[in-house]
């Protein structure tokens, strides 16, 4: 799933970017000639992919809990840290999913539940605060853990979440400082719309012009960031399950089906086999719409020769998987489609060379960024590797590479409790308990130049590159493998997807039986009353 880019005035040119991609506006400089050894590992070969044995899996302990919350409190000077868990849903029957700081410090998975760290005189408290038990409730929504349960779950002393108002309040009388774990400014500012978290500490806070307000934000993430053997574990099942379900769906694809029928299969897989589901909305986009980056609708009907981009992973024990494969709809790539997918391949597998202990983000952006500005000027998508356009006003001045017109986001993230998570290589080089995608692509959206600053310096480019946009029209391709770091190496966990093109032929060229109980007439309806 890919990562934004932040852009700048007038069009995708992107000045700045989030955190762990690494990308610029400047063209990108040629990347390193020697490459480094390949220490990448792969789970079996795509065409002949089992589910690896993994042995008896096991639940993140108390222990580990336990060492997460000390180690966080290790970050504390004297004061009270707060960190609430998500609201209860509006209604019971609404989607509901713990918030991931509270699930990473407690593994509690109830809404309304909050935890409070108290430092003080040398010593550490901890108070967990969670609904109270009650029969009529519990008719409706299940059995809860109460107090004595959280208690025993834990082996943190808890109280019930109605008594964390006041208790807070009681202890802010005695301290000045108020610890969190979420965004500070908006959590103590007079603003109409605020998150759950941000009500409890404003409500904390109330009339205390003298209590400092700090964040261990930084704190938390750096603790997420190094995955310990179980959450890497746990990634693991996730990763393999998502494998199962885009073999399964490129079995499945057929010319005329709709984007509804492979999404829904994919996760059938994924809940059928354990998972929780999707880690993320599914991204399952057909013809024009896979080069939609984010594309959630999953409604249109797909036709022979044009491509499928399937971004969907399973999240597992909470933790994500995040797979992206692009695929012809009818098994066969076009010669179209298969230049720019051979292109977005070439640039994985560059920076995935790079992908070992002690490198860093820029290096694999920098070979990545070489291949397809390469690859996008040989097909004649732009004018050289590194050719700009102005993406800004004429007064201003401001060039951007004309490669960020097809490729606009960044080149990968971590995993994790979320599917863009912390990871060590955000703050130090790449090492054991590090999770992370590569995901190259490129997008030939229809209305790519349409946007543009109207100057001659573009008009001009526009003409230049009009013939190979119209060959490339509506080409959106995407590869995003996992891979995962520990004591034995660099694992591609992602492996059994098929990638190479002829492979993915292969796979494609078999059946798969859940499509023999298809029922293409009750799948025709949604086109008959399509609003017209």
């Amino acid at each position: 799933m890919p990562h934004k880019l932040f852009p700048a005035p007038g069009f995708p040119c992107f000045s700045a970017l989030l955190l762990v991609l690494g990308a610029s506006c400047a063209p990108p400089p040629p990347a390193a000639e020697a490459p480094l050894p390949d220490q990448v590992t792969e789970t079996g070969a795509a065409d002949a992919w089992q589910v690896p044995e993994l042995g008896p899996g096991e639940a993140i302990s108390r222990a580990e809990y336990a060492e997460r919350r000390r180690a966080l409190a290790a970050e504390m000077g004297e004061g009270v840290l707060v960190v609430p868990g998500a609201a209860e849903p509006a209604a019971d029957y609404l989607p509901y999913a713990q918030n991931a700081p509270f699930q990473y410090l407690t593994g509690i998975e109830e809404p309304g539940a909050a935890l409070v760290i108290i430092r003080e005189g040398g010593t550490v408290q901890e108070h967990l605060y969670v609904m109270e038990r009650r029969p009529e409730r519990e008719i409706w929504e299940g059995a809860m853990l109460g107090t004595e349960g959280a208690r025993q779950r834990t082996g943190i002393a808890a109280r019930t979440n109605d008594r964390l108002i006041p208790e807070l309040e009681a202890l802010l009388d005695r301290h000045d400082v108020l610890y969190t774990v979420i965004d500070v400014p908006e959590a103590v500012t007079g603003m109409r719309t605020l998150s759950h978290e941000q009500q409890i500490l404003r409500r904390a806070v109330g009339d205390r012009p003298g209590l400092e307000v700090r964040s261990l934000g930084n704190a938390l993430s750096r603790l997420r960031a190094a995955k310990s053997p179980t959450e890497l574990d746990l990634i693991r099942r996730a990763v393999y399950i998502s494998v199962l379900a885009h073999r399964e769906a490129m079995r499945a694809i057929q010319p005329g089906m709709n984007e509804f029928e492979i999404r829904g299969l994919v996760e059938y897989i994924f809940l059928r086999n354990g998972a929780d589901g999707p880690a993320y909305a599914s991204i399952v986009g057909s013809g024009p719409n896979a080069t939609t980056l984010h594309y959630r609708d999953a409604d249109r009907f797909m036709n022979a020769g044009e491509l499928l981009l399937m971004d969907v992973g399973a999240s597992y024990r909470g933790y994500a998987a995040d797979v992206t494969r692009t695929f012809p709809v009818d098994g066969s790539f076009t010669p179209e489609q298969r230049e720019i997918y051979e292109i977005v391949l070439e640039a994985q597998k560059a920076a995935e060379e790079r992908l070992v202990r002690g490198a860093r983000w820029d290096e694999l952006n920098r070979a990545a960024n070489e291949v397809i500005t390469r690859g996008l000027a040989r097909v004649g998508l732009i004018d050289a590797p590194d050719a700009t356009y102005v993406c800004d006003q004429p007064t201003a001045g401001a060039e951007c590479p004309q490669y960020r017109l097809f490729y606009m986001h960044g080149l990968g993230h971590g995993i994790g409790l979320q599917v863009h998570d912390p990871d060590i290589s955000y703050f130090e080089p790449f090492q054991p308990g590090s999770a992370v995608t590569i995901e190259p692509g490129i997008y030939v959206r229809s209305d790519v130049f349409d946007y543009l600053p109207d100057v001659p310096a573009n008009r001009e480019m526009v003409e230049r590159l009009r013939p190979a946009f119209a060959r490339y029209r509506d080409i959106g391709v995407r590869l995003e493998d996992d891979y995962i770091f520990d004591e034995d190496g660099v694992e591609r966990a992602t492996a059994g997807v098929p990638r190479e093109i002829e492979e993915v032929e292969a796979l494609m060229r078999e059946s798969s039986p859940l499509v023999e109980r298809r029922r293409p007439e009750v799948v025709e309806w949604y086109r008959e009353t399509e609003p017209r």
